[in-house]
Formats: structure tokens, sequence, C-alpha cells
């Protein structure tokens, strides 16, 4: 055999071990990716049968009206924040959840599936004005029931 001949020889030879590895490397990747979106499959339908409550959680810490909040000795703007933050984790939960839908059913849901939650103006003066307003009202309503228990006589007495 030739030199030639030899280095064609040994060219197809490594040109087939090559073949064989990048075949059995697309296998593993794809046996990787098969296992993976497996994987994803039963995480989305986990969170699927959780994100409502997830949602209904924050919903309790958020819907709490600032003025309550404010009532109860919270801080205002905190209050106010409480009450974005909490409505802004919820819109990632649907989200998320609309999300895990698609990938889990390969279509979009319904409109009221997991629906955003609207968008509103944040007004924060008008926001921190109204939950002042309504504990120091809510303040003045105890206070005058005290005054009155404590200073009124009775019908009767």
């Amino acid at each position: 055999m030739t030199p030639l001949e030899n280095a064609r020889k040994a060219a197809e030879a490594a040109a087939a071990k090559l073949s064989a590895l990048e075949s059995a490397e697309a296998e593993k990747a794809a046996q990787r990716a098969a296992e993976r979106d497996a994987h994803q499959r039963e995480k989305d339908a986990a969170f699927l049968d959780q994100w409502e409550s997830l949602d209904a959680e924050l919903l309790a810490v958020g819907s709490k009206s600032a003025a309550d909040a404010v009532y109860e000795g919270a801080d205002p703007i905190s209050a106010i924040a409480v009450f974005w933050v909490n409505r802004a984790k919820r819109n990632a939960i649907r989200l998320y959840a609309r999300g895990a839908f698609f990938r889990l059913h390969g279509q979009h849901p319904d409109d009221t599936f997991a629906r955003e939650l609207s968008v509103r103006d944040m007004m924060i003066a008008g926001q921190l004005e109204n939950a002042i307003s309504g504990a120091a009202s809510r303040h003045a309503a105890d206070l005058s029931e005290a005054l009155e228990a404590a200073w009124t006589v009775p019908d009767g007495a």
C-alpha cells in the first residue's frame, strides 16, 4: 500500500470513529433533553396544582387595606407598598401559571385562566391620603366611643 492509500484509510477510520462519537453524543444530548422536558412537565403540573393557593396567600397578605394597616400601627407608606408588592407577585404567579399551562398542554389557556390583575395607576399620594384619613377616622371613632362610655351618664342611672 502506498503512503497515500494508508493516509486515506486512516482518515476514513478516523472519520468513522468521529461520526460514531458524534452520534453517541447527540443521543446522550437527546436523552438529557427528554429527561429535562419530562421533569419540566412534572414541575409544571405540580405548579398548576398549587398556583391558586399561592395566589390566595398573597391576596390575603396584600388585601388588607392600607387604612386598616395604618389603624393597626403600620407605617402608611409601607402599608401601601405591601399592597403593590403583593399585587405584582400575584401577577408573576399568574403569568408563570399561564406559561406552565402552555408548556404542559401545548396551547394557550383561555382568557379566564390565571388572568392578569388589571393595571392600576399607583397614585401614591392619593392612596397615602386615603390610608391616613381612613385610619384617623377610625381612631377618632374609637376615642369618641371611649369618651362616651367614660363620661356619659347612661339612661336610667
